[in-house]
């Protein structure tokens, strides 16, 4: 079995004013054109979590060969979202990619992420441009448990980062969306322009 890709689509949106999953990216709306996009990786198991407005949402999925889950306690932050995401992804899976709907992520970079965790066995795997890290991480699948034990009260997925910062693989990328993050009006129009 091949990675896991959880696409997590649960929130409010409140700073965007707007449903971002609705939000029209490369003529389709951003949830299509990630789902689409992890469709094309490397990843067989593909998991959109979602949860704030979900039947429009999974409305679109129907259109997709991935596994929608409802997490019902999207209000409570994203953490409930990614444990609900990790249950959901195959026992199987090698790795697990976990990336948000306003984080539009490049087939490539997904790939390049996925050779180089399957290749060196990385715990957890980040792309890296100019320097800075970004988005997706890939996670070992050793890393489950501790990844469906998240809480928001110790910062989530920055708590594994925390135990496991030596054993972080930086993995340099030419792609300057690894650092997009699609949280206001003003995000979007900026992005739109650098596209």
């Amino acid at each position: 079995m091949a990675g896991a890709a959880i696409l997590l689509a649960g929130g409010q949106s409140t700073r965007m004013g707007e449903l971002k999953g609705l939000l029209s990216w490369h003529g389709r709306t951003l949830f299509e054109y990630q789902l689409q996009t992890l469709i094309e990786s490397p990843f067989s198991d593909v998991i959109a979590v979602v949860g704030y407005r979900s039947e429009e949402l999974e409305t679109m999925a129907k259109n997709y060969p991935v596994k929608v889950v409802k997490n019902d306690l999207f209000h409570t932050g994203k953490c409930s979202s990614i444990i609900a995401g990790v249950s959901a992804a195959n026992t199987h899976a090698r790795n697990i990619l976990i990336t948000a709907v306003d984080q539009p992520a490049s087939e490539l970079t997904l790939k390049r992420l996925y050779n180089v965790q399957i290749r060196e066995r990385s715990l957890i795997t980040v792309p890296v441009f100019q320097g800075r890290r970004g988005h997706p991480v890939l996670f070992s699948s050793g890393l489950r448990e501790e990844l469906s034990a998240i809480k928001e009260e110790t910062k989530g997925l920055r708590s594994v980062f925390q135990k496991h910062k030596s054993l972080v693989k930086e993995v340099p990328v030419d792609d300057s969306s690894i650092h997009l993050n699609l949280n206001t009006p003003e995000d979007y129009l900026h992005a739109l322009k650098i596209k």
